[in-house]
């Protein structure tokens, strides 16, 4: 007489399925051995050069550090021509770091102190359209290529840059001062009624005295 099966509990069930699953994947692993272990071994490697590339990458980021502390020193001591070479070796070895986008302004500021204008449009150019950290430093690459195009005598457009930089950074003293140089351009560009709307902003809220004073003169003038 055959004997009743014994029912089994639902914990009894789950180990019954564990069970049968862990040997169905041993036996898939015992006949695809290769497959598997191929797998297993490219998803290893793929971590290990992920460690390695951020390795590598905190290396290069100190290497760029390095290089541009280096080139700063050669600029405030107005060795200009060493501080370009660094520079330009920065950029060429670490193109994708902050450090080559702080370099990138202070190469165009390089060149315009020397008068090479096309050079200091094309690094203020890169640096505006690569860096994304400091408004300030963001507000300078503004003003730089303003005074570039106000130089080709797009007044129009410079005007434009140096609002958008007396904008970018309010805090920053240079703000006025940007904000007085747009309202010149707007001016040269013969656009009166955005050259008052600037003065009239800036005489209103200037953060200094001088800067309300040079914007109220103006005013007067355009309303000669």
């Amino acid at each position: 007489m055959l004997k009743p099966k014994k029912k089994l509990t639902k914990h009894e069930l789950k180990e019954d399925k564990f069970v049968k699953t862990t040997l169905q994947v041993k036996n898939y692993v015992d006949q695809n051995y290769r497959q598997v272990m191929t797998v297993v071994l490219s998803i290893f490697a793929a971590i290990v050069l992920l460690i390695v590339y951020r390795q590598l990458s905190g290396e290069s980021e100190e290497e760029a550090q390095g290089q541009l502390g280096i080139a700063e020193i050669e600029y405030s001591n107005n060795n200009l021509d060493k501080a370009s070479s660094r520079l330009h070796r920065l950029i060429d070895n670490y193109g994708d770091t902050n450090e080559a986008d702080q370099g990138r302004l202070i190469l165009a500021n390089i060149y315009y102190n020397q008068n090479d204008f096309a050079n200091a449009e094309r690094y203020f150019r890169e640096f505006i359209d690569s860096y994304s950290g400091s408004d300030i430093l963001m507000a300078s690459g503004y003003a730089g290529l303003a005074a570039c195009l106000e130089l080709k005598k797009d007044f129009g457009t410079a005007a434009g840059l140096y609002e958008k930089a007396s904008k970018m950074a309010p805090d920053y003293p240079e703000s006025d001062n940007y904000a007085f140089l747009a309202g010149l351009c707007y001016q040269k560009s013969n656009n009166d009624e955005e050259a008052r709307r600037i003065f009239e902003d800036l005489k209103a809220n200037a953060k200094s005295q001088k800067a309300a004073r040079d914007a109220e003169i103006q005013l007067t003038l355009l309303s000669k």
